[in-house]
């Protein structure tokens, strides 16, 4: 975060100084167990654990905390400040952060890719520019804005992601901050529980683009529907990519290389560039191509995005290739939906392997429906995918899609545990293996057990 006093964070986060005006803070913390000796720690109130219960563990090492309950004992030395919500506060510290310091902004929504292509961005742009970006998949009404409470003072450009679950929640992070460039994806069938249509989920999408500045730039997708129809409503300057349609940004001449990842022509500005990119499948493409066009809008030399384009590697559990006694593990845990889902299982289909194996978890947030979605996704299996192990209560739904589109060998467990104990005899030397399922099924959990019996 940028250097801060204590009376500086009671000002901008609008909450009463108690005591330590003085004292000056450089990182902003919700997790005690994360404490420097320069933080300030915000003791929010969750649904299940209440920051104020780590309050005392939490001053033994930082500079001090916002609260909204004042401990009656407070350390000397240590900064307070009391506010009426804390999760409020620190909203407003991103506000006040975003309004006094000048960076470029850079957010990105999308129903799939969004943190690979944030990690695509970051890369291109870091390549001139001194960037700053959110971590791990810090997207919500928390996250996001402790990614800008945590910006250095010579942070020239920040890069964040911006998720939602409910309509609403876009609107309320990108207004904290309103972003100079926006960024789409795609938009298709993720939390639909909460929306009921994938019409309504765009429309919920369409909270960023409101909230990106009319002087700043939104980058769309051309190949995704949704993308194009809610785009007509930003009055500023449009950047289109693409790889089926026409587009300012376009990847042409594509040639899959396997798990080697994708050789493709960048036709743009006039020019074409033949490039590499080390991360496989098309959706992989579709974000690079996002992140290049991201960069262009934000003035990176073309000299500079073909090195960034050289040194893009997989984000945490999304597409990470994990070798493991003669096979190939895709590890694609961290989420999933049927979008997301039918993307991976294209690229497993393109693979060369000795035996083909999808291993998929329960998809969650899918609403009434999530049943009829999983069904569908397993008649949509590849015919090419040799083995399919499904995992979790939703995914029977799934196996019995795929019986009925003609597969045959077909396995079920309850949970990752039983089927990484499955899968540590049962993968032979030549197999690529799909692993993907929303996080909460914990499918990295099977990564992990094989990882250590190699």
């Amino acid at each position: 975060m940028p250097t801060l006093t204590f009376a500086d964070i009671a000002r901008m986060a609008g909450g009463e100084l108690v005591q330590g005006g003085d004292i000056e803070t450089q990182s902003v913390v919700i997790d005690s167990r994360e404490v420097k000796p320069d933080s300030v720690f915000f003791a929010i109130q969750g649904e299940r654990l209440d920051g104020h219960q780590f309050l005392d563990q939490a001053l033994q090492t930082g500079r001090g905390a916002v609260v909204s309950r004042v401990p009656d004992d407070v350390p000397a030395g240590k900064g307070i400040v009391k506010v009426d919500d804390t999760t409020v506060a620190l909203q407003n510290l991103a506000r006040a952060i975003r309004n006094e310091r000048d960076f470029l902004l850079i957010a990105i929504t999308g129903s799939a890719g969004k943190t690979t292509t944030k990690e695509m961005i970051a890369t291109l742009v870091g390549t001139e520019r001194r960037t700053f970006k959110s971590w791990g998949n810090f997207n919500n009404l928390i996250g996001c804005p402790l990614c800008v409470d945590n910006v250095p003072d010579d942070a020239e450009v920040l890069v964040s992601e911006m998720g939602m679950n409910h309509k609403g929640e876009i609107a309320l992070l990108a207004g904290l901050v309103h972003p100079d460039i926006g960024v789409y994806t795609n938009i298709g069938p993720v939390h639909i529980e909460f929306f009921g249509t994938v019409e309504k989920i765009a429309e919920a999408k369409q909270e960023l683009l409101e909230n990106t500045k009319p002087e700043g730039a939104i980058v769309i997708n051309v190949d995704n529907e949704h993308v194009m129809r809610i785009s007509q409503k930003y009055p500023g300057r449009k950047v289109t990519y693409g790889i089926d349609h026409e587009a300012e940004y376009r990847a042409t001449n594509v040639r899959e290389r396997g798990l080697l990842g994708t050789a493709f022509t960048l036709e743009a500005e006039g020019r074409k560039l033949d490039l590499e990119l080390a991360l496989p499948g098309r959706h992989n493409l579709e974000n690079l191509v996002a992140a290049i066009a991201t960069a262009r809008v934000a003035g990176i030399a073309w000299e500079s995005i073909e090195r960034g384009v050289g040194e893009v590697k997989p984000a945490y559990h999304r597409g990470v290739i994990v070798p493991w006694r003669g096979a190939t593990l895709y590890d694609d845990t961290y989420n999933s939906n049927p979008y997301a889902l039918g993307r991976a299982l294209d690229l497993l289909r393109q693979a060369e392997a000795a035996r083909r194996i999808a291993v998929i978890g329960d998809m969650l947030e899918l609403g009434e429906q999530e049943l009829d979605y999983h069904r569908e996704s397993g008649k949509l299996i590849p015919k090419e995918i040799d083995v399919i192990v499904g995992v979790g209560r939703r995914a029977q739904a799934l196996l019995d899609g795929a019986r009925d589109a003609g597969f045959t060998e077909l396995h079920h467990f309850d949970d990752a545990e039983s089927a990484g104990a499955f899968l540590m005899n049962f993968v032979r030397t030549g197999d690529l293996v799909l692993i993907k399922a929303s996080r909460g099924i914990g499918l990295d959990r099977i990564v992990t057990m094989l990882e250590k019996e190699k």
